[in-house]
């Protein structure tokens, strides 16, 4: 299980026009779907998906497994708990798990729970970093660098999920960066495994960047799982 780190969270979605591209892809999967209820889980350090997507529905409830002490929209509920282990009455027709899997201590028992807790016809929309793009190519390199096998997050959810009815859409984000030093900082997040090898290995990655990243844009292919029920 990998550990959350907000402040280098904070640094990517700084840099990345992530979030508004999921927002209006998620928003746009759900013209014409029952929308009475929502579960967001995994707040990260903002209410991003809520701000815009509670808007959509008569109930709409984050749960968060760390402490948050912003501000949350009015008709939004915030649960302070662990996914895996808060005990969930009711159900819902729309769950959202954006980028929030990689910290589960087990996959495929927290998406079964998932699937448990949806209203007939309801869906469920995964985000991951896809295996493609320079993330992807990126990852494969650093694991050369490590000496390991390297397992996508991306294949690993689309293994869980073989028998259920699901569709999946491919959105290329992107992160602005005005050097290779910069760059580096900002992806820190998405090496939170090894990061003391991440660190240890900046200058074969800076190396890497410099024959293989051009421009000041780094591509993300963003992976959306809809689970139908």
């Amino acid at each position: 299980m990998v550990e959350f780190n907000p402040n280098w969270y904070k640094k990517f979605i700084e840099k990345s026009n992530e979030k508004n591209l999921l927002i209006n892809k998620v928003s746009e999967l759900l013209d014409g779907k029952p929308k009475n209820s929502c579960l967001e889980i995994g707040l990260g350090i903002s209410p991003y998906f809520a701000k815009e997507l509670s808007k959509l529905f008569n109930r709409y409830v984050i749960i968060e497994r760390e402490v948050f002490n912003g501000e949350i929209p009015e008709n939004v509920e915030l649960i302070q708990a662990n996914w895996e282990d808060k005990k969930i009455d009711k159900k819902f027709d729309v769950i959202v798990a954006s980028h929030v899997i990689y910290y589960f201590r087990n996959k495929k028992k927290a998406l079964e729970k998932m699937l448990a807790s949806l209203n007939k016809d309801g869906r469920i929309f995964f985000v991951v970093n896809g295996s493609t793009a320079d993330y992807g190519h990126l990852k494969l390199a650093f694991s050369k660098m490590l000496d390991i096998k390297y397992q996508f997050t991306y294949d690993e959810l689309k293994k869980l999920l073989q028998g259920t009815n699901f569709k999946e859409y491919t959105l290329p984000s992107i992160i602005n960066f005005k050097n290779y030093d910069e760059l580096h900082e900002i992806l820190k997040l998405s090496f939170d495994t090894y990061p003391k090898e991440y660190v240890k290995f900046k200058p074969k990655i800076i190396e890497y960047f410099k024959k293989n990243v051009r421009g000041k844009k780094f591509v993300i292919d963003q992976k959306i799982f809809e689970v139908i029920l």
